[in-house]
């Protein structure tokens, strides 16, 4: 697996696997015409703009193998004067889950995080229905801070969204992410 910043030429890549990601993990939350038929487009529009519009502090990695995307991570450093830098988006395909590149993932973005920023601290919203996703955070050294409403595309009701915080960067790290694997 390789991991490199995205570029342009990743969009329809990042896009599916985010769209593929959400019709897995979102079915019964976000309604499902959406998921069935307006989620490609939403999020292909969503990451034109982030990729061809970045703003200053937005920093994505890819894992790639043979040209295809595996995963993806989508930060914003410095987001919060709380918390730290803002990681909205960390997907892996199916199929790749469980080999570890979720980890890498969070722990290059931790090593952008400490060589680029004053405050370490990083954080994360998690949807309440995604327990695999809670339990893979926690596992990491994230701790739940509050639970809030939040509304998901294609007009469905509001769902209670999980902030989970990381005071620092250190449990990210390579020499403490691996002892959690």
């Amino acid at each position: 697996m390789q991991y490199r910043i995205a570029n342009m030429d990743d969009l329809e890549g990042i896009a599916q696997l985010h769209a593929e990601s959400w019709r897995n993990s979102y079915r019964g939350i976000f309604p499902d015409d959406f998921l069935d038929h307006d989620v490609w487009d939403e999020r292909q529009n969503a990451w034109a703009s982030r990729l061809s519009s970045p703003k200053k502090n937005q920093h994505i990695i890819v894992a790639t193998d043979n040209d295809e995307i595996y995963g993806f991570i989508c930060a914003f450093g410095y987001e919060s004067a709380q918390w730290g830098t803002f990681i909205d988006n960390l997907h892996v395909s199916n199929a790749a889950q469980g080999k570890g590149i979720g980890k890498q993932l969070l722990y290059l973005i931790a090593q952008w995080v400490d060589n680029t920023f004053e405050h370490k601290g990083l954080y994360l919203e998690v949807l309440e229905d995604n327990v695999g996703a809670q339990h893979f955070y926690h596992r990491l050294g994230a701790r739940h801070q509050e639970t809030n409403l939040w509304q998901p595309p294609g007009n469905g009701e509001k769902v209670n969204d999980m902030l989970f915080v990381w005071e620092n960067d250190h449990p990210l790290l390579p020499h403490n992410i691996a002892a959690k694997a």
